[in-house]
Order: structure tokens, then sequence, then C-alpha cells
């Protein structure tokens, strides 16, 4: 075969095997206010950035409250932006609380810094960032994140142990993981899923040497992610604009970023850090079919909070906010009643 070709085929999978590793994101600026006959990625609250200690713009949206009794961040996953948690916002909308829906560094309309700081911890110090300047002083802070959204709380908890101390009354982590993720199979059998694992990080580096060409093929793009999309983030019965959306999400992922925050999932430990989260009402969900980060993930990290509430969702993988949405919403508007009830004592 041309050396050509074989480059291009070699890419293709990396693509593949790169969305398969972590899920999803889009830039905010490329998201269409309609997918199908859904209204994903249409709500707006008001704008403002965040900026950073190393100069990065975060965007954010804050969805105010006059007299709220607490204020919830909301931390997506990687590949994704704060459009993924639509169905909760409206869900959750009408409560007494300040929501704070922002873009982690590199993704949606969110600037980036060099590759070198796409990492989980630095992630932890952009939420310290995005909680000092977003959420108005005096009002206890609520923290929920999704697969790398899970793992940037993590991190601030073991880098701003003071700031967790004196303003957060409550964690939420959805579908994430404290460690061990380079051993990952993307839930593919033996061996062909230890394969996947072993070739993923050398592909992806032999993707950042043609990052500007992958980037400048967005219909090759979208068409790589979309039957990847449907198995690796979904369990079963998902709804077709979901993940069309996920998928042309993921799509938009600029390649350095992609490759920077895949090298920070792989060395990514925070299991001992859990442990700063143990004064603080905390819930665990995970979907059973979750092919991203399984349930041994959030099982390990409930076992090492004793107080930590943790649900397995029945059927359902890696999107469950999309996929079962009266769970998650549930189990959120249970949490957020038992952390507002602390954060008023």
């Amino acid at each position: 075969m041309h050396q050509s070709g074989i480059k291009r085929k070699v890419l293709l999978a990396g693509m593949a095997l790169g969305y398969a590793a972590g899920v999803v994101r889009r830039r905010a600026e490329a998201v269409p206010a309609v997918v199908g006959d859904s209204r994903i990625g249409c709500l707006v609250g008001k704008p403002m950035t965040v900026i950073t200690d190393d100069g990065v713009h975060l965007a954010a949206d804050v969805d105010e409250h006059p007299d709220p009794e607490v204020a919830v961040v909301f931390a997506h996953g990687w590949m994704m932006n704060r459009h993924c948690w639509h169905i909760q916002r409206e869900a959750l909308a009408g409560r007494r609380a300040t929501f704070v829906f922002y873009d982690q560094r590199g993704h949606g309309a969110s600037s980036t810094g060099p590759i070198d700081d796409c990492t989980i911890d630095r992630l932890g110090d952009d939420l310290a960032a995005v909680i000092e300047q977003a959420v108005p002083d005096g009002v206890p802070v609520v923290l929920v994140g999704h697969s790398m959204g899970g793992m940037s709380i993590m991190a601030f908890a073991a880098r701003h142990p003071e700031l967790l101390a004196s303003r957060v009354r409550g964690v939420a982590m959805l579908s994430t993981s404290s460690g061990g993720l380079s051993r990952h199979t993307f839930g593919l059998p033996w061996p062909v899923g230890r394969i996947a694992g072993l070739i993923t990080p050398i592909v992806f580096e032999g993707m950042l040497a043609r990052a500007a060409w992958i980037d400048r093929s967005v219909a090759l793009k979208t068409r790589t992610h979309l039957p990847v999309a449907r198995f690796i983030a979904f369990g079963g019965g998902a709804r077709p604009d979901h993940v069309r959306f996920v998928s042309d999400v993921a799509a938009a992922t600029p390649t350095e970023v992609m490759v920077g925050f895949f090298r920070g999932l792989c060395v990514h430990d925070k299991l001992a850090a859990l442990t700063a989260l143990s004064a603080v009402e905390t819930l665990v969900m995970v979907g059973e079919d979750d092919r991203v980060t399984p349930p041994e993930h959030s099982r390990r990290i409930a076992e090492s909070l004793p107080g930590a509430r943790l649900t397995v969702v029945p059927g359902a993988g890696h999107m469950i906010g999309f996929e079962r949405p009266d769970a998650v919403n549930q189990a959120l508007g249970d949490f957020l009643d038992r952390a507002t009830r602390l954060a008023s004592r």
C-alpha cells in the first residue's frame, strides 16, 4: 500500500480509538442551536469569562438567582463542553440556586495554553478560579462533574484544600475515575481491548504531528466519530439526536487538546485525594454498561468515601445524563436538597 494510504488509515484508526478512550466535546461556536428535533445547545445564561492564573480565558454561562442558597458549578468531560448539561439544566431550573456552566480549557469557547498544560492538576486549578470568580462571595458551593469533570474536582480537592473546606458543601461525580485509565480496554473483548489500549497512545502521538491536516478534515472527523460514539459513549436505546450531538461535539476537538488531555488521563491518579472529600455530601453515579469509566472505577471511589451514595444506573453507558435523564435528574435533585440543608446549618 502507498505510504500516504497507510498514514491515512492510521490516522482514521487513531480518531476512533482516541474518541473511545474518553468521550466528547465541541466548540460552543460550532454547536448548532437545534440538533434534529432536540434543543440541545440552545440554553444560555449570563456570559462571563474566568481568567486563570496562567492567562487562559474560560467561557462560562451563569444562571443567576437573586438570593441563592447555594451555587452549583458544573464541570464537563474530555472533548465535551458546557452544553452537555442541557437536560439537567432544564430539570434543575427554578431552584433557589445559582448555576455555573463553564468550558474547560481548550474546550468549547475557552482558550487553551501549551499542550504540556493539558493536565488534570491544571483543571483543578482552573476550577478553583471558576469558584473564586463566578460564585458570589459567601454563597456555599456544590460541584458536579462528569468524566474528566469529576477528575477536575478530585484535583481541586487535592490542590486547594482550604478553598474546599471554606466553600464546598457537596460533590457529585458522574461516570468518572480516580485513576488506572492507562489499562483501559474501551469495553472491547480480550485481546482486542488490550491491543487497543496499547496502541492508542502510539497512534495519538502520531496524530499530533498531523494535527493541522486532521483538524481541517471536519467531514472526515464527523463520519469517523459517529459509529464510535454510538458504541463507546452510549448503552442500549440511545436517541439518535443525542448520539449525533455527542459525535459532532467530539469532531470539533482540536487534535492537540485531545492528545494533550489524553496524556493527562493516562497518568491521572487521585485516589489519595478523595480523603479531602470525606467531610462533604457526596454522590457517585455511573452507568451499568459504561465502557469509558466502568462501574468498578466508581465503586473504588465510593469505597474510599464511606459516606458517599453510589448509584449504578441499569442499562446506561457513559453519557448517563443523556441516556437516563430522569434517574440522573432525580438523583441530582435529591443530592442538592441534602447539600443545601447542610449548607444552611
